[in-house]
């Protein structure tokens, strides 16, 4: 091995626990961690490696201690991104092709990652998002939660965890989004269409079939929003 490649410490291993806490909304901002004490028996490692780990997340701004109080994940972690109260004036904001490009540059390379990497049990999770999507056509609700399922299942399919964070801070969002355009004719059986052709070239693990699918299924998206509008 490289003298300049490590293996991750216990601290990322926590670090990095710490931080799908938050960005899965396990802990949602303003919200206190667990003690100490609680996070080193749930992840069956010492004091000074939980320590270590809120240190490394305090200084990049995730999280805030006070001695007696406690750590708890500063409010403005996520809040500017995915507050809910705060999504429809943020759609607004950005602006809704803005989004759908940053949607483009992220899930296009997500989708090709993932037919180079997905193990069989992250093709399965794509699969059952799949299935679900058609079980669930007339129930509008239950429908977009498997929408987002799909979406991330590939993203943890294209073990990158830096973009698979860029998908969380984006899901809610793309919630809102997703809500709007099935009420457009026939956008569900297109989606279920174009999410398993998708799902086929990353089973097939087929990397330049991935990335045209997932391209179509962004131009698709792109007439939606010319629709929407």
């Amino acid at each position: 091995m490289s003298p300049h490649i490590r293996k991750n410490t216990l601290v990322d291993q926590v670090a990095h626990e710490l931080r799908q806490m938050i960005l899965t909304g396990e802990v949602q901002p303003g919200e206190f961690l667990p003690t100490r004490k609680e996070l080193a028996a749930q992840f069956g490692v010492g004091l000074s490696t939980v320590h270590e780990a809120i240190q490394a997340l305090s200084a990049v701004g995730m999280l805030e201690s006070r001695p007696g109080k406690g750590t708890w994940v500063r409010e403005d972690t996520l809040d500017t991104l995915i507050h809910p109260a705060a999504v429809q004036t943020r759609l607004g904001e950005l602006n809704a092709r803005q989004v759908y490009e940053a949607r483009f540059v992220i899930e296009v390379a997500l989708t090709e990652f993932a037919a180079e990497r997905a193990a069989p049990e992250d093709i399965e999770r794509i699969w059952d998002a799949v299935k679900a999507m058609e079980a669930t056509v007339a129930d509008d609700e239950t429908f977009v939660e498997a929408d987002l399922e799909f979406h991330l299942a590939v993203a943890r399919a294209g073990h990158n965890e830096l973009l698979e964070q860029f998908y969380h801070l984006s899901r809610k969002l793309l919630s809102e989004v997703i809500i709007e355009m099935i009420k457009l004719p026939d956008v569900k059986q297109d989606s279920i269409r174009l999410q398993r052709a998708i799902a086929q070239a990353i089973e097939q693990h087929d990397p330049h079939r991935a990335r045209q699918t997932a391209i179509g299924h962004m131009e698709y998206v792109d007439h939606l929003l010319a629709a929407w509008d």
